[in-house]
């Protein structure tokens, strides 16, 4: 019962994430918006969509909530944040 309600909500996941993708490579391009690398179709599973928020949920159809970030500065962006909280004790409660 658990493992098929976890398997749907993966699956539910799965199509918000490829809907919201497909929208915002289709608005912002096929480039990162932080380093400006351009992305080919044989890479472009590189390229992510980085939530502004935070909230994977809110996907506005303007795409205002969606920077499209190559996987290294994606990386970067959420390892800023959790490196700055840490050392400014926003993440201890």
């Amino acid at each position: 019962m658990l493992e098929a309600l976890v398997a749907e909500a993966k699956q539910a996941r799965a199509g918000r994430a490829q809907g919201y993708r497909e929208r915002s490579l289709a608005l912002h391009g096929w480039i990162c918006g932080r380093c400006a690398r351009e992305f080919e179709a044989p890479d472009l599973h590189l390229l992510t969509v980085h939530h502004k928020d935070g909230n994977h949920d809110y996907n506005p159809p303007d795409g205002s909530n969606w920077e499209n970030l190559c996987v290294y500065c994606h990386e970067a962006e959420h390892t800023t944040h959790t490196l700055g909280d840490y050392l400014t004790g926003k993440d201890r409660n």
